[in-house]
Parts: C-alpha cells; sequence; structure tokens
C-alpha cells in the first residue's frame, strides 16, 4: 500500500552541468501534476509528466526542476567593440568640448556594461532526456521509499480498525439471530388472527441478515484489496460507501439498543477507515 504523501529528491551530471530535480505528493483525488521549471526547459516538461504518470496514479503531485551548474557550459562574455569605440570617441570629444583633462582610464567614463554582456549559452536540453530521466527516476524511487512506509503504517491501522468492525459486525449477527429466533417464537405462541399477515411483515423489515451478510462480504473484500500491490485507494473508498450504505440500514431497522450500540462503533470506524483512504494511492 501506497500513501499520496511523499518527498524525493535527486540531483546528477546532464551534459556539462548539473540537474536537481524534486517531487513532493499529496492526498488528491485525481492525479494532478504541477511541474516547475525554467522556460528553456520546456522541451522537457512533456517528457517528464509522461514518465510521472507511469509511476504515480493519483494525488497533488509538484515537481521542481532547477539547473545547479550550466548544462551547457558557463557564460561567455559578448563584447560590443565598435559600440565601445562610439563611446570612447563621444567621451574624447566631450572633454575636448568641455576643456576636461583626459582621463587615464577612459573605461572609468564609459562605463563597461554598456558594450560587455554576460551571454547564457543555449542549447536543445532534449538532447540529454536520458540523463534526466534517470535523476527524475532517482527521486521518484526516494518518494517510493516514503509513501511505501507511510503506507505500511495505513494498512496495519486499516486492518486493526476492520478487525474491530468484524468483532462488531458478528455480534450483530448474533444479536439478530437471538431476536429474529424471539419474534418467531412469540408469533408462534400469539393466537391466530386476521392481522397475522402484517405481523409478520413486521418481522421481515426488523431482519437485518441480508445487511449483515452482504457487510461480511464486503469486509473480505476489504482485506483482499488491502494484500495487492497495486492503486487501490478509489476501490477502497467505494467499498466503504457501500458499507456505510448497508450499516445505515441495520441501524434504521434495529429495534435493540444492543445492537444499535455496535452500529454506532461500526460508523465510527468506517468514518476512521474513510478519513485514511483518502490518503491512499
Amino acid at each position: 500500500m501506497y500513501s499520496m504523501t511523499g518527498y524525493g529528491h535527486a540531483s546528477g551530471k546532464v551534459g556539462r552541468g548539473r540537474l536537481s530535480i524534486e517531487i513532493k505528493t499529496v492526498n488528491h483525488r485525481y492525479c494532478d501534476i504541477s511541474m516547475r521549471l525554467p522556460s528553456r526547459m520546456g522541451s522537457l516538461e512533456i517528457r517528464l509528466r509522461d514518465f510521472i504518470q507511469t509511476r504515480l496514479h493519483r494525488g497533488k503531485i509538484d515537481l521542481f526542476l532547477k539547473e545547479m551548474e550550466p548544462v551547457f557550459g558557463g557564460p561567455a562574455l559578448e563584447l560590443d567593440v565598435d559600440l565601445a569605440k562610439k563611446y570612447l570617441h563621444a567621451i574624447r570629444k566631450l572633454q575636448k568640448n568641455l576643456k576636461i583633462p583626459p582621463q587615464s582610464d577612459p573605461l572609468t567614463l564609459m562605463g563597461v556594461q554598456n558594450f560587455v554582456a554576460v551571454k547564457e549559452k543555449e542549447g536543445d536540453y532534449a538532447r540529454f532526456w536520458g540523463a534526466v530521466q534517470k535523476i527524475a527516476g532517482q527521486a521518484l524511487a526516494q518518494l517510493d521509499k516514503m509513501r511505501l512506509r507511510e503506507g505500511a503504517h495505513l494498512a496495519a491501522d486499516q486492518k486493526k480498525r476492520l478487525k474491530s468492525f468484524q468483532e462488531h459486525l458478528a455480534k450483530i449477527e448474533k444479536l439478530s439471530r437471538h431476536d429474529s429466533g424471539r419474534r418467531r417464537a412469540a408469533q408462534v405462541m400469539k393466537p391466530s388472527s386476521g392481522n397475522g399477515g402484517e405481523t409478520n411483515l413486521s418481522a421481515d423489515k426488523m431482519d437485518v441478515t441480508e445487511e449483515v451478510t452482504r457487510l461480511k462480504s464486503h469486509a473480505a473484500q476489504y482485506v483482499h484489496l488491502l494484500q495487492l500491490k497495486e492503486s487501490i485507494g478509489r476501490r477502497l473508498d467505494f467499498l466503504i460507501q457501500e458499507m456505510h450504505r448497508e450499516i445505515n440500514t441495520i441501524g434504521a431497522k434495529a429495534c435493540n439498543a444492543a445492537i444499535s450500540s455496535h452500529v454506532v462503533e461500526c460508523k465510527a470506524l468506517m468514518e476512521n477507515l474513510r478519513e485514511q483512504v483518502q490518503n491512499i494511492e
């Protein structure tokens, strides 16, 4: 069982530089992927999204891609020599017209930033997809370890609560059988009358045998799903809805305080299970 909450990080050499990938996940009804990477790396976005979707099936997923060291090497300096000559000519003309003593270093007046530019090297990041995919895979592996650890805790707690639910259900079944036997005995002892059919109908309405049988089947399916190594969150959520429906019906039919007490406990356990399932992939 995998929780939908986790964190993974990995970094590695790509080209001449180094990339870092972080992946954070929290619970969500669907698979919602948000990508945050520099615009110059846009060619990697679709490939990363497709790769993530092969590994994660539900959850709110945030991926952060950073270029820790330039993939295409360090930046280069670009000199605009023609512009520098124009600056120098203009400064000398200004000095002459204003009778300003010549400066030994004209760069102090020219401002080197006006004709020297830092140029980041560019290229096609998609060329390095193999290396990027490897880093993303390492981040996902770390993420899965965390999700699996939390999933194991959730599975253990789910089994514990489900066992408690089954124990309450067994008591409901036992009490229901006792009540059904008592009602039948009362009907046998009661003198026949014109409204005997109504009495039998009323007894049938209070019988919860079908609901208990379905709940036992749902609980068995729940136990089976907990053993699977795949995405089971949605199926568990559906089963809990069905179990809620059956236990509510039993509560409505019950004319026994003891049964009603067990129904309340079952509802509380169902709510606990439902809350946990929201974080199961």
